[in-house]
């Protein structure tokens, strides 16, 4: 279960990256300006296939939704640039718009905006990508732990794994740095944004994990949202939650019905199912006599030394039905 997350954040987010991807692949007229950002977002689109294709452990759910929460972050960035330039997209493409004074003012405005926006957009994909790696390549690493015995080999490939994706987000953080043309203090302050992306990552992907890992204690019968439907004896309707001490609120309920509350003291009654009519046994363990959202009905037992009858036990009224047959009287 997932704690107000979904899978569908996770598939919007790569659905988005292959969205920029072809939109920019068909700007014909800015390409170069574009190939280092395709080709950031094709990194990024391919750990977000590695991670939508992740087969775990059972035991390693929580961890699995954790990291889809975290890869899933990436959007809004995508989504923030995206909105920047698409007003410059159908000036820049081959051919341009219908107006060529437009098209020239556009690519000159592009000209001067693109060199920080791009350079931040690539610094913080970077961010993205490389977390989700390092995400991805440590669960791989707790599955194997889990199987280690039987696979000794793979745990030692995964591990040099780890270190070659190490290895490799330090150069890649390193190249960015070697790009800026702005100087070092400008490339300081990307190297900052992009560790800052990652760190947020992280984040993210332990906050999910710890709400998983709540939620996983909870038995799956317990549910405050979703109170057992109780009907008495008498017809009367009486919602009640599972950690409630159900024969002592039935004691109470029934003081002033005769003999009704020595009755439920000796356990002469029962309680069925409304939709199965099976007895519910109470002896058994508390968390699997019912289930949230259950409805279930109550049904005192007059025990008699002498013959069936269709009569009620206190005014004697013959009800008319079978002895077999449950009576309301």
């Amino acid at each position: 279960m997932s704690f107000g997350f979904s899978v569908g954040d996770f598939i919007t987010a790569l659905e988005l990256v292959a969205t920029v991807v072809a939109a920019l692949r068909e700007n014909g007229g800015a390409s170069s300006e574009y190939r280092e950002i395709i080709r950031q977002l094709y990194s990024l689109e391919t750990a977000l296939i590695s991670v939508k294709r992740l087969e775990v452990d059972p035991a390693q759910n929580a961890e699995l939704v954790s990291l889809q929460q975290a890869a899933a972050q990436c959007q809004l960035t995508i989504d923030s640039f995206w909105k920047k330039v698409q007003k410059y997209q159908p000036h820049l493409r081959a051919g341009g718009s219908s107006s060529r004074l437009k098209d020239g003012w556009m690519k000159i405005q592009w000209a001067m905006c693109k060199k920080e926006d791009v350079a931040r957009f690539k610094a913080d994909l970077v961010g993205h990508t490389e977390s989700i790696q390092l995400l991805l390549v440590a669960m791989q690493m707790a599955s194997a732990t889990l199987h280690e015995k039987r696979h000794e080999q793979q745990a030692q490939s995964i591990v040099g794994r780890v270190q070659d994706s190490y290895f490799g987000c330090m150069q890649r953080l390193s190249n960015i740095a070697e790009s800026i043309q702005n100087g070092l203090e400008e490339g300081k302050k990307l190297l900052v944004m992009t560790t800052k992306v990652m760190q947020t990552n992280i984040k993210v992907f332990q906050v999910v994990l710890d709400i998983q890992r709540i939620i996983t204690t909870i038995p799956g019968q317990i549910d405050r949202q979703q109170p057992i439907y109780f009907i008495d004896a008498l017809g009367r309707s009486s919602p009640f939650h599972l950690e409630f001490a159900l024969v002592s609120i039935l004691k109470i309920n029934f003081k002033k019905v005769g003999h009704a509350s020595d009755m439920i003291e000796r356990g002469e009654f029962v309680i069925q199912d409304s939709a199965t009519k099976k007895d519910v046994n109470l002896g058994m363990e508390w968390d699997l006599c019912f289930s949230p959202g259950q409805r279930v009905e109550m049904s005192m037992v007059f025990k008699r030394r002498i013959r069936p009858t269709n009569n009620c036990p206190t005014c004697k009224t013959d009800c008319g039905k079978s002895t077999e047959e449950d009576t309301v009287w």
